[in-house]
């Protein structure tokens, strides 16, 4: 007890005189309809809370890590799965278009980052905390911007600026990396990464600068093979990238193909003042699956009616059951039906691909969009996918032909080059 009554003290005295975070804290950005925007508190680690100023919570928060988690708060808690810097704001009012939050790295490139949003409970209801898992490290402070976008695409206003202090700055390593084009390999697939450029716009406009940091992409190609012979039979699935200080991307904001290559769209992406990303890139089969990969599932009707038998609606492949787990109408936009799958145990290095659907008259129905669920580990691991169809008018069921299989992977350390400095707001 004297030994938990000194830390206690301590704390209460670091509390007292441990000088609170200068720069920006406190400071509004006002949005065009009157809103406010107030940078309360950034925090460091998986578990956030807002302190609220309050003595208790100051004290709590310079406990030891074991000690603070007994005598935190449990509620308002927002937790990630690595650490993350946390913004937390007081928001006054609500806005007709909500903005954006933009960290800038040294040399002022913004990019809009991928964030998990809390709203506190009352009192402190005005309060929200915006975590980000990737910022730039390797300064003591950097920049946080924020934007309120328009009624259009790409349309932003930049409101104002936070200087935050960077809470791991360090002396990182720097990666270094040839020049491309590169190549690697796994068994009979060659892939060719020709292509790394940062600050570039959507789709169609993916060989242009950006409009502004709020819509700033990065664009990777590739060229794939074969045996040594160029295939469109495989396409880019997953993309995560990382550099050297830590920072750690999962999310593909979008693919698309083009004749001779594939192109990922990373949105959002890394800080292109980094000297080289690690990439680890997964490409999946679209076409020419083996027997051993393929399930067909006949006569499913379309009225609704649960298929009763089990035997017909699951199989073994690869290892795991797939399962048929049912439909729902109109799920998707522009579908009718969206046929739902389930594979057990959930496994991330492979793909469901619905191959062909063919109703009862013998039309194929046209296949819209897919559904990707997360893949659940631990005990009675399940991973979910779901396929949208419009189907035929006056069909009354069903043959779907799904293939299972494997996604392969290559990796690359490549350094990227940058279409524009998106720095400057409009």
């Amino acid at each position: 007890m004297f030994a938990l009554g000194l830390l206690i003290l301590i704390a209460a005295m670091a509390a007292i005189f441990w000088p609170s975070e200068k720069g920006s804290i406190g400071q509004p950005v006002r949005y065009s309809d009157g809103t406010t925007l107030t940078l309360k508190e950034v925090t460091y680690g998986t578990v956030h809370r807002y302190r609220s100023g309050g003595f208790r919570e100051r004290i709590v928060s310079l406990l030891p890590r074991k000690l603070a988690a007994k005598y935190a708060s449990r509620r308002d808690v927002l937790r990630t799965d690595r650490p993350s810097v946390t913004f937390w704001f007081d928001r006054r009012g609500t806005p007709a278009m909500y903005g954006d939050l933009v960290l800038c790295d040294e040399n002022g490139f913004g990019i809009v980052g991928d964030y998990l949003m809390m709203r506190l409970d009352p009192p402190n209801s005005t309060m929200e905390g915006w975590a980000f898992e990737a910022w730039p490290r390797r300064q003591r402070t950097f920049t946080v911007r924020v934007y309120e976008r328009g009624s259009r695409y790409g349309e932003a206003t930049l409101l104002g600026e936070f200087t935050v202090r960077n809470p791991k700055p360090d002396n990182y390593p720097v990666w270094t990396a040839p020049p491309l084009p590169m190549r690697a390999t796994n068994g009979d697939l060659s892939v060719n990464l020709f292509d790394l450029t940062a600050g570039v716009g959507h789709g169609s406009l993916k060989w242009k600068p950006a409009l502004n940091p709020t819509v700033s992409q990065t664009r990777a190609g590739f060229r794939v093979e074969r045996n040594g012979r160029p295939t469109k039979e495989w396409g880019i699935a997953t993309v995560e990238a990382s550099d050297a200080t830590g920072n750690l991307i999962r999310r593909l904001g979008g693919t698309s193909s083009e004749p001779d290559a594939e192109f990922a769209e990373l949105h959002p992406h890394l800080w292109p003042s980094e000297s080289a990303w690690k990439l680890r890139v997964g490409f999946s089969q679209r076409s020419n699956f083996v027997a051993s990969e393929l399930w067909t599932l006949r006569g499913i009707p379309l009225t609704g009616t649960d298929l009763t038998n089990t035997l017909l609606t699951q199989t073994n492949l690869q290892g795991a059951l797939l399962q048929y787990t049912g439909q729902q109408r109109g799920a998707g936009s522009g579908d009718d039906q969206r046929f739902n799958f389930r594979v057990t145990p959930g496994r991330t290095d492979y793909r469901v691909t619905l191959v062909r659907a063919v109703d009862d008259n013998g039309r194929e129905a046209t296949v819209g969009g897919s559904f990707e669920g997360a893949v659940y580990l631990g005990f009675g691991s399940k991973q979910d996918w779901g396929f949208g169809l419009r189907v035929n008018t006056n069909a009354t069921s069903l043959d779907l032909t799904l293939a299972l299989h494997q996604t392969r992977y290559v990796e690359f350390l490549a350094r990227p080059q940058i279409i524009s400095t998106n720095g400057t707001g409009p």
